[in-house]
């Protein structure tokens, strides 16, 4: 059965794009430029989801448009914007974050109050992990300690790697709540892939339900894992951290429905919706 896309969520790093850490910069996957043309061609809504908190989601639109990929203004989703709308919503107003501009920002946005994780922080309602590498061990100890007074400890991402111009880079604040973890005996609550939440979030910007979202990304543990337990058409390609074994060697109701070498001649695959006439 062909399916109904009437949205695609796509990766940034490893599917549409590699980004260069030291220099800031994105450089285009092979056929992501086009793949989006096609998109908005054939009526399909475009987001793009990554699953790092490097920057918050405004500092994405000019580095990818510098490297050809335009995105619609509001249509680029962090984890730790999805958390953000996700916190604000469950009444939290005071949160520790241990992460850069890209945790803190989408967090203050939101209308929380955001504390530094020091000694004298004083209560909090919760922790929220978020990619940095500018920590040492007093904030690691800020962090656990504000969970060990009862804050509820959240994380963007907790993936332990992820593909960039220079091969796989470690996810930090995957390690980080680890540590949490091991020193609180508390689970960590994670936002961004493979949990659905950032699925509602493109539903309201689309109208579409995740069964009419095509969900393309270089993770069979992410992208791919995050779309079959929503229920959208997935899509793995292996221009970032998987070969198409790897995707293959996930069970059947966990496995990308179709898995390309790269997102050239991504409009000629036969669950492509058609141009209209």
């Amino acid at each position: 059965m062909t399916p109904n896309i009437r949205a695609a969520v796509f990766d940034i790093d490893g599917t549409l794009a590699l980004m260069n850490k030291e220099a800031g910069t994105f450089t285009a996957l092979p056929g992501a430029i086009d793949a989006l043309a096609a998109c908005r061609a054939a009526g399909v809504k475009v987001v793009a989801y990554t699953n790092g908190t490097f920057f918050p989601p405004a500092h994405y639109y000019p580095l990818l448009a510098d490297a050809g990929i335009v995105i619609d203004e509001g249509h680029i989703l962090t984890p730790a914007a999805v958390a953000a709308q996700a916190l604000a919503r469950m009444g939290y107003t005071r949160i520790m974050v241990m992460g850069g501009d890209g945790t803190r920002v989408p967090v203050q946005d939101a209308g929380i109050q955001v504390v530094d994780p020091t000694p004298d922080a004083g209560p909090v309602d919760a922790v929220l992990l978020g990619y940095t590498r500018d920590f040492g061990a007093t904030e690691l100890e800020s962090v656990v300690q504000a969970v060990w007074d009862g804050a509820t400890p959240f994380a963007g991402s907790v993936a332990p790697y992820f593909a960039s111009s220079k091969g796989r880079m470690l996810g930090i604040s995957g390690a980080i709540a680890a540590a949490l973890e091991n020193a609180t005996d508390t689970k960590v609550t994670v936002f961004g892939k493979p949990e659905t939440a950032g699925l509602d979030i493109v539903t309201a910007l689309t109208g579409a339900q995740p069964s009419e979202m095509a969900v393309i990304g270089d993770d069979p543990k992410l992208e791919i894992r995050m779309g079959r337990k929503a229920g959208a058409f997935c899509v793995g390609v292996t221009t970032g951290i998987a070969d198409t074994a790897k995707f293959m060697g996930f069970p059947e109701e966990e496995r990308a429905h179709a898995v390309l070498d790269d997102l050239t001649g991504f409009a000629a695959q036969p669950w492509f919706p058609k141009v209209p006439a």
